[in-house]
């Protein structure tokens, strides 16, 4: 990172105001700087996403530092375990996993209310810590982002409001952090682009009180998986409506994976909306055609054990995504002046809950990179509250840490659906491909450790 060490704040600008965003512009406004983010959705096209979402180690480490909400729990409680059932209803087996089940909306929600201040049924502000020393930010709907530029150590950005007026900002430093669809990724990488995979997942959610006892009782609070030949079902509870925890409130979430060739008149079929419009990779809620969802529950009878079915059939508002890879070469341009974040920078598979780990991960990471550069101003006020000074790290390795992190966890999540979805050979092939991968990182750990030996004795000589 370049940006010269200074006691002026910086101006940044956030390109995406979903949760890659908000995890960048809360650390970046605790350290002292004044940041803009830019949301290219206007307010309805962000709500009740309601998405199941797996909050891994970093999502738990960040809120356990930067939430200033702490005695509201954004997670359902319950078993740290998944485990795995067949046809009969019997669970085959279980793996213990340290995992916390959350929702997209309950997420979204607790972030704007430490960034901006956004009042909401998720959070209550009253309850919220004072402030001390931070930025001013703004958080802008209705934002499309059309070109970046670096000149004179700025980076200009010009975006179009949904009004059409055009307006240009001139920041210090940009986090792109516009997800799958990247437009900074394809300004700053062109030719690389997300590929379908294969396969969809259809995903719903159903009020836990509107099950059976029977279902409820095989659920639990943990993951739960049935796998069948070339697919698989996941279901498990998130928070409800405002992040309601109570047990009859909260929702079942679950994630369906289905092969559809690319070029298949059923996935062409399946992603025509009720008004003719074809979608290349969401289907949102309340699209789905109604016979294209009732053929998928006659399907769900056909090869589902009749509690996941059960769960399928409940689901009033459900909706498709296509399951894409997409992974940039780069994560840091302009010398450090922009970051590229996120899904932004690599799409997983949705198997192992990584994106949103991904997402904290690096905010994490960038609070020690402004550390190493001098740049964590409020260091002794809002910061300094409730975080100890952080291990520095240059913007080199910053990039380095993560690509590695992107490389591993996409490799990963390739596997995994490939084993699901596909043919042995193909998932060999991606185990393959993972196995290198893990070999890559041991061998340059070993070689900067053997670097390290040589250059210190050859200072001692």
């Amino acid at each position: 990172m370049s940006v010269t060490t200074t006691d002026k704040p910086l101006n940044v600008v956030i390109v995406g105001g979903s949760l890659t965003g908000l995890f960048h512009g809360v650390v970046l406004k605790r350290a002292g700087h004044n940041v803009r983010i830019l949301e290219r959705a206007n307010p309805d096209g962000l709500r009740e996403q309601g998405a199941g979402i797996t909050a891994r180690g970093e999502v738990q480490e960040f809120f356990s530092k930067y939430d200033r909400f702490s005695d509201q729990s954004y997670f359902v409680p319950g078993d740290p375990k998944v485990q795995f059932i067949n046809v009969d209803a019997q669970v085959t087996r279980t793996w213990k996993l340290p995992l916390c089940m959350t929702s997209w909306d309950t997420l979204y929600y607790r972030l704007r209310a430490n960034f901006d201040g956004l009042e909401s049924g998720y959070v209550t502000i009253a309850q919220r810590k004072p402030e001390l020393g931070v930025g001013s930010v703004s958080y802008e709907y209705g934002c499309n982002v059309t070109d970046v530029k670096y000149s004179d150590e700025l980076v200009k950005v010009e975006f179009e409001r949904s009004a059409g007026e055009g307006e240009t900002l001139h920041a210090d430093l940009v986090i792109a952090a516009d997800g799958p669809a990247s437009g900074i990724r394809r300004m700053l990488c062109p030719g690389t682009e997300r590929k379908y995979v294969g396969y969809v997942a259809w995903r719903g959610t159903v009020v836990e009180s509107q099950i059976s006892e029977k279902t409820k009782a095989l659920f639990r609070t943990c993951v739960n998986y049935f796998i069948y030949p070339k697919g698989h079902i996941v279901i498990y509870l998130i928070p409800g409506k405002d992040g309601s925890l109570k047990s009859g409130e909260r929702l079942l979430n679950y994630v369906w994976y289905c092969n559809y060739a690319i070029d298949s008149p059923e996935l062409s079929n399946l992603m025509t909306d009720t008004e003719g419009h074809r979608h290349r990779v969401t289907m949102p809620m309340g699209k789905l055609r109604p016979e294209v969802c009732a053929e998928q529950k006659l399907y769900a009878e056909k090869v589902l054990p009749a509690a996941f079915t059960e769960v399928v059939w409940m689901t009033t508002q459900p909706f498709v995504q296509c399951i894409t890879d997409v992974s940039a070469p780069k994560a840091v341009f302009f010398g450090g002046h922009l970051l590229l974040t996120g899904d932004a920078l690599c799409t997983f598979r949705p198997h192992l809950g990584s994106s949103t780990n991904q997402a904290a991960l690096q905010a994490l990471l960038l609070r020690r990179t402004l550390s190493s550069h001098g740049l964590l101003h409020s260091q002794q006020n809002a910061d300094s509250q409730i975080i100890s000074k952080p291990k520095q790290l240059t913007i080199q390795a910053y990039e380095s840490q993560v690509l590695k992190y992107a490389k591993l966890q996409s490799l990963s999540s390739i596997a995994w659906g490939n084993k699901n979805q596909f043919s042995v050979w193909i998932f060999l092939r991606s185990v393959f491909w993972l196995a290198l991968a893990y070999m890559d990182v041991e061998f340059r750990k070993m070689w900067d450790l053997v670097k390290g030996i040589v250059g210190h004795f050859g200072r001692s000589g």
